[in-house]
């Protein structure tokens, strides 16, 4: 529901020359499958070892479970701008991003 939500938004993003990517330890292959899937036009990356999900603080027991539900709106020079952390109710991602994006101006 999370990637589709993206997904449905994506027009938005780019209106706002935003970039989406989607981070998990899945593999190159299954992101292939899954992004074909479900029609992504954005990039998946394979945090492979959950390295970037150690760096952000948002791996579980050293990266032997799934990492933590969060989205991170990262400006421009690489500064984090907010944290969106949802576990359960995955429709704020999208629109938390997309409202702190906004408040960028």
């Amino acid at each position: 529901m999370e990637a589709r939500d993206f997904r449905d938004q994506y027009s938005e993003f780019t209106a706002l020359d935003a970039e989406v990517v989607g981070v998990s330890p899945d593999s190159d292959e299954r992101h292939a499958s899954f992004r074909d899937k479900l029609d992504l036009p954005f990039p998946l990356v394979a945090d492979a070892g959950s390295k970037l999900a150690k760096a952000f603080g948002v791996a579980r027991l050293g990266g032997l479970l799934p990492s933590q539900r969060v989205t991170f709106v990262i400006d421009a020079e690489g500064i984090v701008r907010s944290v969106i952390s949802a576990e359960l109710d995955v429709s704020k991602h999208a629109r938390g991003a997309l409202d702190a994006i906004r408040a960028l101006g």
